[in-house]
């Protein structure tokens, strides 16, 4: 599908950012992956190429952004759905010691898949045999930061291999993927380890996120060990920096936040993972705001979460922000603003909005169904953050090339494909996994 020839979308409806207003009849021109012109006439000069003609009752918008997955884990969706963190965590990690670097592949493809079925271009990737995992998602061509999970097992020698998968990926990973490494639970490693993971990151400019007071329990054995509250443990031996990216920092004070915000990190939260496995706490998404700190939204694993489906997780965060504060300021265009712009700049894209000279990542959504009625220009954004499904999609195009599109036989064969090679993991991990 698609190519590096340029593309002429023609759309009925166009969302450019999510603090815009929606405007009727618009011509996006993409040449070299980059959005030339945005307008309702196309004008002289421009080279003739693939040409998308959007549905009569369509719009299209900002691609989202998943802040924090491990699509590898695809392949242990459903198993102990009813466990807490810790319980899960344990019993997922003996279904680990048995993957294969085939299975992850698979496992990834089918999880890029279905990323870009629910209007995702982008994702931030990590778990065991990272390199396959990039190869999958390289292959499908979605935009990706993937490496290494470090999981506290062994945790020097996972470093290394960290760092090695790290340069490696940089090396092969194309022009969409680039590298990232991952801790996934700060209070398993040695803080000296942590400074040595963190001041590597930083030399080789290599994003890290650290999942970090995520549990009441983490906090405490923080406090008990170390004398320090997590964050504040990472403050000191120099592991908040602008490439650190905290993760589901669910147990966090507001002064913890003063520290992130004046190092300039970043944090990524995903709000159905934390509730399925029962954390407990609630990340405070105004005061981050009121922070300017950067912030990404995302599914986490979908063997914790059980989806990849960003357009669910904008309306979960809503949902549970709203629970949570007890008011309704976070809203809609807040949730589509943190899931296009603000993921996007976590990843170092300069993306998240329909406009000249912005990367060429863009999904085109039906709103032809019933739960998208009545439908004016004040409540198609409430209707895509809290209506819209994965069935919506019609197009999901990534750096200018349309990868997904809605019943093509070329998407069909690859879902199956995949399918079929999951079915040959889960025999070979030695059938059910649960």
């Amino acid at each position: 599908m698609g190519g590096r020839e340029p593309l002429l979308l023609r759309c009925p409806l166009i969302l450019p950012c999510s603090g815009c207003e929606v405007v009727r009849d618009v011509v996006v021109y993409i040449e070299d992956g980059v959005i030339e012109y945005v307008g309702s006439e196309l004008k002289n000069g421009y080279r003739r190429g693939v040409v998308i003609e959007c549905p009569k009752r369509s719009i299209a918008i900002p691609c989202l952004y998943n802040a924090h997955t491990h699509t590898g884990m695809l392949l242990f969706r459903g198993s102990y759905d009813d466990e807490d963190l810790e319980s899960w965590s344990r019993k997922i990690s003996v279904l680990e010691k048995r993957l294969q670097p085939w299975m992850v592949y698979h496992a990834s493809r089918l999880a890029a898949l279905e990323a870009l079925s629910s209007s995702t271009c982008g994702l931030v990737d990590t778990y065991l045999y990272p390199r396959e995992s990039m190869k999958a998602l390289r292959d499908v061509g979605v935009r990706a930061l993937v490496g290494r999970l470090i999981t506290g097992i062994d945790d020097l020698q996972e470093a290394r291999r960290a760092f090695d998968d790290a340069k490696a990926i940089r090396g092969e990973g194309g022009g969409l993927i680039g590298a990232v490494i991952d801790v996934r639970e700060a209070a398993l490693l040695p803080p000296e380890t942590l400074k040595v993971i963190a001041e590597q990151a930083l030399e080789l400019g290599v994003p890290l996120q650290i999942h970090v007071s995520q549990t009441r329990r983490e906090v405490y054995v923080a406090k008990k060990r170390h004398g320090r509250f997590p964050i504040e443990l990472l403050e000191s031996i120099g592991a908040l920096t602008p490439l650190t990216i905290l993760v589901n920092t669910g147990w966090v004070a507001s002064w913890e936040l003063n520290l992130v915000s004046r190092k300039g990190a970043r944090l990524a939260f995903c709000p159905t993972t934390t509730m399925k496995l029962a954390t407990g706490g609630h990340f405070p998404l105004k005061e981050v705001l009121e922070a300017g700190i950067n912030v990404g939204l995302g599914t986490g694993s979908p063997a914790a979460s059980n989806s990849l489906n960003m357009l669910r997780e904008m309306r979960v965060m809503i949902l549970l922000q709203r629970f949570s504060y007890w008011d309704t300021r976070i809203g809609a265009r807040d949730a589509l603003k943190i899931a296009t712009e603000g993921s996007a700049r976590l990843m170092g894209v300069r993306a998240g909005a329909i406009e000249e000279g912005r990367a060429a990542d863009i999904a085109v959504v039906s709103l032809k169904n019933p739960w998208f009625t009545p439908l004016t220009a004040n409540n198609i954004i409430s209707h895509i953050v809290y209506n819209a499904t994965p069935g919506d999609v019609e197009y999901t195009i990534v750096n200018g090339r349309p990868v997904y599109a809605k019943n093509s036989e070329h998407i069909q064969r690859l879902l199956e494909e995949s399918r079929e090679k999951l079915e040959e993991a889960i025999e070979a991990l030695g059938g059910a996994v649960s």
